[in-house]
């Protein structure tokens, strides 16, 4: 009987934690709009219209000075399914670096962690890339620039595979950037040295067989793979493994989401 009421106990203890997190996050989200597009103009419609802003402009760029197909597929539907994810992904990762210093000012609050402010800036940015993706696609099939995609799942499952493993370095950064104050500098570079290799411009199947044996050792690109396979099914040959990315997305996310909390103690509050 006792350990019955301990476990209710502990059971309604966890779930009213969980409803105060789930209003501290909710909260801070409210808040963050508010600072970083305030109540007039566009406000909070920004996020969305900035990478939608950017995904158009390559998109139409492209579209203008290059043939309308690559290898027999829309190179639209090409750029909108690598552009978009690239996107999430720069926005999740370069959004960790020193976030904690940026929100310094909430950690005062007693119930605000770094944890906190580390979600809410993560839950804000991929909410505005997925309705920014979201919009570009439906503009899009409303001019007959694309295809319908043929299984929403795969997309889905690319979309979200990408954005946990975004998530994941995005955790690194904010570590590693508190930590060591040069790291700063080199999140840029690393970010342009990723790009020609994260298969945001190319299909694993068009690589000499050797480079594609290489290429499956790249977690984004087996995202990539998955979006591509959703918006083209059969017509394209694509190579992907869903669990790799969440595989390493779970190891990184292990080993540096208990740290975050961590770099609390590297600012002088």
């Amino acid at each position: 009987m006792t350990a019955r009421l301990s476990e209710e106990r502990a059971a309604g203890d966890f779930w009213r934690g969980l409803a105060v997190q789930t209003r501290i996050l909710r909260a801070l989200i409210t808040r963050e709009l508010m600072v970083r597009y305030g109540r007039g103009n566009i406000g909070f419609l920004w996020i969305v219209l900035e990478p939608m802003i950017l995904c158009a402009g390559v998109i139409g760029l492209r579209y203008a000075i290059q043939a309308h197909e690559e290898h027999g597929i829309s190179l639209v539907a090409l750029l909108l399914s690598g552009y978009m994810p690239l996107t999430l992904w720069r926005h999740l990762t370069n959004r960790g670096i020193h976030l904690a210093r940026q929100n310094i000012g909430m950690l005062y609050h007693r119930d605000i962690t770094v944890v906190d402010t580390f979600m809410m800036t993560m839950v804000l940015e991929f909410m505005g890339c997925t309705v920014a993706f979201v919009v570009n696609y439906a503009a899009l099939i409303a001019v007959n620039a694309i295809d319908p995609i043929v299984d929403y799942g795969l997309v889905c499952c690319g979309w979200f595979a990408l954005g946990l493993l975004a998530l994941s370095v995005g955790a690194l950064v904010t570590v590693v950037t508190e930590y060591y104050e040069a790291a700063e500098r080199f999140i840029q570079p690393m970010q342009y040295l990723i790009l020609p290799i994260s298969g945001f411009l190319f299909m694993v199947d068009w690589l000499p067989t050797q480079a594609q044996k290489i290429a499956w050792y790249m977690p984004m690109i087996h995202c990539f793979e998955m979006l591509r396979a959703g918006f083209f099914g059969n017509s394209v040959v694509t190579h992907y493994d869903i669990w790799y990315p969440l595989a390493v997305a779970g190891v990184i996310f292990g080993i540096y989401f208990p740290m975050i909390e961590k770099t609390r103690d590297r600012m002088a509050l």
